[in-house]
């Protein structure tokens, strides 16, 4: 009887893994995901691409959410770009060490001594940061985004997309130290979001802070690129926005991805 039992159970979740992450062409992804997103109980905003195609599917992407921990990204950016070429050799390893922290187990600790850093040798390291990549609404570590919206850091689904998608591309920071960024992504200990139902390498970071979750990243299959910026705000437990992230970004994967 056990046996059956285990055996029911393994079909169960083969089947639910196959139904999000595998290919059905006779399924209609985007008025699943339509439907899906006029469901959810609470505020969500999606910017997601196919980096290959330029295909976009997006539903409140320019609304501000918090920004939880995907603010690390942009952390991340200024050390590298504005401190790090003018740092002596072991200001440079703790700044190494602290974005590894910060991008593979979001790291507390190494964010705020980042801060620390960004105050102490070049205050304006996170709106330059911001200015370059044209974000027009992010704000991060920020007095008049705590005035105006109740917390520090802010963004848009759309916006962090374009934080995400500048370390993929190489170009604002290099390619030896994107690539180093983009390896750490790919081997965060959070795999419950957009990774979950993905049979295929995902680069992204995670936030969650109060009634917020959030995750940016890359879906990467070989073939294409599927770049997933996912922000929610709910009452409910925070399984029911990470069951809805998971689930809702394996569905836009398959609507984006070339069959």
């Amino acid at each position: 009887m056990l046996r059956k039992i285990m055996f029911c159970l393994i079909i169960l979740v083969v089947t639910v893994s196959s139904t999000l992450a595998a290919p059905a062409p006779n399924r209609n992804w985007e008025r699943e995901i339509k439907s899906d997103v006029k469901g959810f109980d609470g505020k969500v905003g999606i910017y997601a691409k196919n980096l290959v195609t330029g295909r976009a599917i997006d539903y409140n992407e320019n609304a501000v959410f918090p920004t939880a921990s995907t603010s690390k990204l942009v952390v991340a950016l200024a050390t590298y770009k504005y401190l790090y070429p003018q740092a002596p050799t072991e200001k440079r390893y703790l700044y190494d060490t602290d974005i590894q922290y910060m991008m593979t187990v979001s790291d507390n600790p190494s964010f705020y001594e980042l801060l620390d850093e960004i105050a102490a040798n070049d205050p304006a390291a996170l709106s330059k940061v911001t200015r370059d990549l044209g974000l027009r609404k992010t704000q991060i570590h920020s007095q008049e985004a705590k005035k105006k919206y109740n917390y520090q850091s802010v963004t848009t689904p759309y916006e962090m997309a374009k934080v995400f998608g500048a370390i993929n591309t190489g170009k604002y920071l290099g390619k030896e130290k994107s690539q180093i960024m983009k390896d750490q992504l790919a081997n965060t200990i959070f795999r419950d979001e957009i990774p979950r139902h993905m049979q295929v390498k995902v680069m992204h970071k995670v936030g969650q802070l109060d009634n917020i979750l959030c995750d940016t990243g890359i879906v990467d299959d070989g073939k294409d690129q599927i770049l997933i910026s996912f922000y929610t705000i709910t009452d409910r437990p925070a399984e029911y926005a990470s069951n809805f992230i998971a689930d809702t970004s394996a569905k836009l994967y398959n609507a984006l991805r070339r069959k």
